[in-house]
């Protein structure tokens, strides 16, 4: 009787498992064969060029900048606070941010017409 029963959980267990293992191993070949994202319809990005890294570098320091911030925050302790980018981009950051209190970084993106969720980082080369 104990065999029977060790073949009948033996059973099971191989049944429960199937499922999981034949969709394991089918889904490196349906991302081969799925369309890309940007493939549904809308143009694909070109590569960008060293200056648009750049400036895309600058912006994204400029966000985690802004994340550190302890708030809430007046403009100014904002403007003090941010370190470490380029003069020209700090001028643009001090005279686009309206004078106000920010309660989150939130806030300060909205303000300056960003995204308050970034979009996810393309895939690295």
């Amino acid at each position: 009787m104990r065999k029977l029963n060790m073949g009948w959980i033996m059973a099971l267990a191989l049944g429960l498992a199937v499922p999981s293992v034949s969709t394991a191993l089918a889904a490196p070949k349906a991302a081969k064969t799925a369309k890309p994202a940007d493939e549904s319809g809308a143009a694909p990005a070109a590569p960008m060029s060293k200056d648009e890294q750049q400036k895309l570098m600058e912006h994204n320091k400029l966000r985690s900048e802004i994340k550190k911030v302890k708030y809430p925050a007046e403009k100014a302790a904002i403007v003090s606070h941010v370190k470490g980018i380029k003069a020209d981009d700090k001028k643009w950051f001090s005279d686009t941010l309206p004078d106000k209190t920010y309660n989150s970084a939130d806030d300060v993106f909205s303000a300056l017409g960003w995204e308050t969720t970034p979009a996810a980082p393309a895939a690295a080369k």
